[in-house]
C-alpha cells in the first residue's frame, strides 16, 4: 500500500467523513469501531470489498488495537493487500477512533512513510487537528505542521530514512525524538516496503570514481583504494573476500569521508557510503556482466526494539525477499489477504528488449511504437513511465509528436513515489527496470540474514529473489495508474502496454502479478519480412510448430536458406534487428550448451 492519498482515488483514499463524527467514547473495543466506521464510509461512496478483504481488513484493524492495548507481539505484522482495498483507510479510521476514545488517551501513534511529499497527503486525508499531530523529517516547512511539538502529539508523522538515522547502531525505545510525553509510541505504522536492512554493492568503477576525490588529503588511503581495486579485478566470480578496514587503519571516518564528497554525484556518495559499511567485513565477489566484479554484502538498519510494529506493503504478495525473512529470520508475522481481481485489465506486450541499451540503440522505432499506440485513444489520459538519461530524449519527442494529447511522464527510479495519476486508465512501461546481479544476492542475503561469512548463497534463491524483485517493481510501476482502484473487488477497465523481451521474464510472470489479467500481443510498428530474413523465421516457426519441444539448428536454418556460411549467417540473419524481434514475439530464443549458442528453441507459447 502506498499511504500518499489523493482526492481524485476515491476507491484507494477514501472520502472520509469530519473527524468529530466518530465521537468520543470510553469503549476498548477500537478494532470494532474502526470496522464500523469503515463499512459507513464505504457504503457512502459505493466501495464493495469481497468478504475475503473484508476478514484481511478486520485482521489489519485488530493488529493495531492489539498494539493499543499493549498485547501484540514484538514482531513485524505484514499485510500484503493490493493497491485499492482499503489499508490506507482503515489505519486512518483506526486513528480517529484511537483519538476519540478516553480510555486510550495515553497511547500514541508512529506512521513511518517512505518520502516526506506523502506526508502532506496523509495529512490532508486523515483531516486531524493540528494539536493532535506533528512532523518529524529533514524538512522544517514540513515540520511546521500540526503542533510542531513531537513529544506532544498524539500522532507523529517520520520517514523511513529518519527513523533508520535517528536509531542506527541504538535501541527504538531509547529514541526520545520519536517518544510521546517521554513515552514510546504502542502503535507503530510503516508504510510501503520494509526490508531489515540494506543491500551493499560497491564495483570496480565505483572505487575509481572515489581515488580523485581521497587522493588530495588521504594519499595513503587512495592508494589502498587503487590496490583494493586491483584486487577485486582479479578475483573469480563467487569468491568470498574479507575486505581490509581501511577506514580504521587511516583514521577516516564514515562522516570525514562523506566531506570529501560532499556536492558530488549521488552515486559517489553511494559508493562511499557503501564501502565504509563493508571495510572490515567478508564480501562476495559477483560478476556484474560488462560492469565487471563488485562486492556485496548488507546491514542491519531496522531498529531494534521497533517491534511490534505494522507494515503495508502490497508488494509483500509478490515479493520473495519476505518469504526468505519469513522462514530465516523468523519474526515476521503475515496477517490475512484476499486476492483482487485484475480481469478488467488488459496488458499489451511488446516483445522486444526495452533496456537502456535499447532505447540507445533503437530509440527512434521504440518510441514511434509509442506514439501510435497513444494515437489510438487521443482522447484519454496517459502515463508513460520510462528510463532516465536513455539516450532518446523520450518525454520531448512523444511530447512534439502528440500536441494536445494529455500524456503524464515518470521515470523508473520515481515509479512508486505519486499517485497523482490514480485515474490514468493507460500506461505504458517504455521499458523495465532491472538491477545487477550482486544487487539481487545482496537482497537475498539481507533478507534471510545470511551474511557473505556464512557462504555462498544457493543458486536457486537466488532465481527467485530476482523473479520476486522484477515483479515487485512492476506492481509498483502499474499502480501509479487507475488499475491501482478497486471497484467490486477488483480493477476499473485499464490497459497496460509493456516493452519487455521474451528472456525478462515478464511476460510469462504477469498472470502471477496480476490474477486474471488478459495478456496480448502489442505489435505497433509491422513490417514484413523478406528475402533470407523471411525465410529463416518461417522455417524455423514451421519446425517449432511440428514440434513445439524440439531444438532447430544454426546449421539446419543455413542449410534451408541456400548454405549460407556461419560468418554471414550471424552478421546478416542472426544479428539483424527484425529477426530478433520477429523470434522474441513468437517466444522462440537462441539456446545451447553452457555459453556456445547452437540454435532456436521455443522458450513459451507465443502471446
Amino acid at each position: 500500500m502506498n499511504m500518499m492519498l489523493t482526492p481524485a482515488s476515491i476507491s484507494d483514499a477514501v472520502a472520509l467523513p469530519a473527524f468529530a463524527a466518530i465521537g468520543t467514547t470510553t469503549a476498548t473495543n477500537l478494532a470494532s469501531r474502526t470496522i464500523a466506521s469503515l463499512r459507513q464510509n464505504f457504503a457512502e461512496i459505493g466501495h464493495a470489498p469481497t468478504p475475503e478483504m473484508w476478514t484481511a481488513l478486520q485482521d489489519v484493524a485488530n493488529t493495531l488495537e492489539r498494539m493499543a492495548e499493549g498485547t501484540a507481539d514484538p514482531v513485524v505484522y505484514l499485510s500484503s493487500l493490493d493497491p485499492g482495498v482499503g489499508k490506507t483507510s482503515t489505519v486512518i479510521h483506526f486513528i480517529r477512533a484511537l483519538l476519540a476514545s478516553s480510555a486510550h488517551t495515553d497511547v500514541a501513534v508512529l506512521v513511518c512513510v517512505g518520502r516526506r511529499e506523502q506526508i502532506e497527503a496523509i495529512v490532508q486525508e486523515a483531516a486531524l487537528e493540528p494539536a493532535d499531530f506533528a512532523v518529524l523529517t529533514s524538512d522544517e516547512r514540513l515540520n511546521a505542521l500540526g503542533c510542531g511539538d513531537a513529544n506532544h502529539a498524539r500522532v507523529l508523522f517520520t520517514t523511513h530514512s529518519m527513523i533508520e538515522h535517528r536509531c542506527e547502531g541504538r535501541w527504538f525505545p531509547e529514541v526520545s525524538a520519536f517518544h510521546y510525553r517521554g513515552h514510546v509510541r504502542a502503535v507503530r505504522i510503516w508504510d510501503e516496503a520494509i526490508l531489515p536492512g540494506q543491500a551493499l554493492t560497491i564495483g570496480r568503477d565505483d572505487l575509481a570514481f572515489l581515488f580523485k576525490p581521497l587522493r588530495g588529503t588521504h594519499p595513503e588511503l587512495a592508494g589502498d583504494v587503487e590496490t583494493l581495486f586491483t584486487k577485486l579485478g582479479e578475483m573469480e566470480d563467487g569468491t568470498i573476500l574479507q575486505v581490509p578496514d581501511l577506514a580504521e587503519h587511516h583514521g577516516v571516518s564514515l562522516n570525514d569521508a562523506l566531506h570529501l564528497v560532499d556536492g558530488g554525484s549521488a552515486d559517489q556518495i553511494a559508493a562511499v557510503e557503501a564501502l565504509w559499511f563493508l571495510f572490515g567485513k567478508m564480501a562476495t565477489v559477483r560478476r556484474d556482466g560488462a560492469y565487471g566484479n563488485t562486492m556485496l554484502d548488507y546491514r542491519e538498519t531496522l531498529p531494534e526494539g521497533i517491534q511490534p510494529l505494522l507494515a503495508l506493503d502490497a508488494s509483500a504478495r509478490v515479493r520473495t525477499a519476505y518469504d526468505l525473512w519469513h522462514d530465516n529470520r523468523g519474526g515476521l508475522v503475515k496477517l490475512a489477504t484476499a486476492t483482487k481481481s485484475y480481469d478488467r485489465h488488459t496488458i499489451h506486450i511488446w516483445c522486444r528488449s526495452g533496456g537502456k541499451s535499447a532505447f540507445r540503440k533503437s530509440g527512434p522505432e521504440l518510441i514511434e511504437g509509442i506514439v501510435e499506440t497513444i494515437r489510438t485513444r487521443p482522447d484519454e489520459e496517459w502515463l508513460v513511465i520510462h528510463h532516465k538519461n536513455a539516450g532518446a530524449d523520450l518525454e520531448a519527442a512523444v511530447t512534439r509528436l502528440l500536441p494536445g494529447v494529455r500524456v503524464h511522464f515518470v521515470n523508473w527510479g520515481r515509479h512508486d513515489a505519486t499517485n497523482a495519476f490514480a485515474n490514468v486508465p493507460n500506461v505504458i512501461l517504455a521499458g523495465t527496470l532491472f538491477y545487477r546481479t550482486s544487487h539481487y544476492e545482496a537482497v537475498g542475503r539481507m533478507a534471510s540474514g545470511r551474511p557473505s561469512s556464512t557462504g555462498p548463497f544457493p543458486s536457486s534463491e537466488m532465481k527467485t529473489v530476482m523473479a520476486g524483485e522484477n515483479s515487485h517493481l512492476i506492481l509498483q510501476a502499474l499502480c501509479r495508474g487507475a488499475v491501482r482502484r478497486c471497484v467490486d473487488g477488483g480493477c476499473p477497465e485499464t490497459r497496460t502496454y509493456i516493452i519487455a523481451s521474451t528472456r525478462s521474464g515478464i511476460p510469462a510472470a504477469l498472470p502471477r502479478i496480476f490474477p486474471g489479467v488478459r495478456v496480448l500481443p502489442w505489435r505497433p510498428i509491422q513490417r514484413p519480412l523478406s528475402g533470407k530474413i523471411g525465410e529463416a523465421v518461417a522455417f524455423i516457426k514451421e519446425r517449432l510448430e511440428a514440434d513445439p519441444t524440439a531444438t532447430v539448428t544454426f546449421a539446419d536454418v543455413r542449410k534451408h536458406i541456400g548454405g549460407m556460411d556461419a560468418s554471414n549467417f550471424i552478421k546478416t540473419v542472426r544479428q539483424h534487428p527484425m529477426f530478433i524481434e520477429t523470434l522474441a514475439e513468437e517466444g522462440i530464443v537462441e539456446c545451447g550448451t553452457g555459453r556456445r549458442l547452437t540454435g532456436f528453441k521455443r522458450l513459451f507459447e507465443p502471446i
